[in-house]
């Protein structure tokens, strides 16, 4: 069956979408959420977390089955600021992976590096081997945030660190995100 990713600005996404994407991340990451979120409140995190987001959905049917965002990020490295394009919460439903599904989504957040609109995409994985396949490369770099109570902490989770497309050539220092792991 052939799919095909709607990409949204999140400004424009209905209410009903952001709680089928919430109710997608819940299956594929159950203990991410703290319990006194409520509704409404997940709905304006989602907003809020990343304002000027780019909301990847792949739907079967009126059934959501895949979802990535991509966002501008900036970062500090090489002794200068720069906006990158961060990658996160790509997922495919359960019963649905292995399908290439999370490939597409991901190839379309990508179509915003390859149209020229960010020189190179950062984030954070645990599966390096997929976003390889996708022209990605991990890269070893020391990643902090400089506004944190422990700015030397490592703030991303994932053990991976990943560019695209991996033919970048940068990012010759620690890469400082300005911010909280995404």
């Amino acid at each position: 069956m052939n799919y095909a990713v709607v990409s949204i600005p999140v400004n424009l996404v209905e209410t009903s979408a952001i709680e089928e994407v919430n109710e997608l991340t819940d299956l594929t990451w159950p203990d991410t959420k703290p319990k006194e979120f409520t509704k409404a409140s997940r709905i304006e995190d989602f907003i809020k977390r990343n304002p000027n987001k780019t909301c990847h959905f792949i739907y079967e049917a009126e059934s959501l089955i895949g979802y990535a965002e991509s966002f501008p990020r900036e970062i500090n490295v090489d002794n200068q600021r720069i906006t990158i394009m961060g990658l996160g919460a790509v997922c495919v439903h359960p019963q649905r992976k292995g399908q290439g599904l999370g490939a597409l989504l991901v190839q379309a957040a990508f179509k915003r590096i390859d149209s020229g609109e960010f020189a190179v995409g950062l984030f954070q994985t645990g599966v390096p081997g997929f976003y390889e396949k996708l022209n990605c490369r991990t890269i070893e770099n020391k990643i902090i945030n400089s506004l944190s109570d422990t700015p030397n902490a490592n703030p991303f989770w994932d053990p991976y660190v990943m560019i695209y497309p991996r033919q970048f050539i940068g990012f010759q220092s620690e890469i400082d995100l300005l911010g909280a792991g995404y």
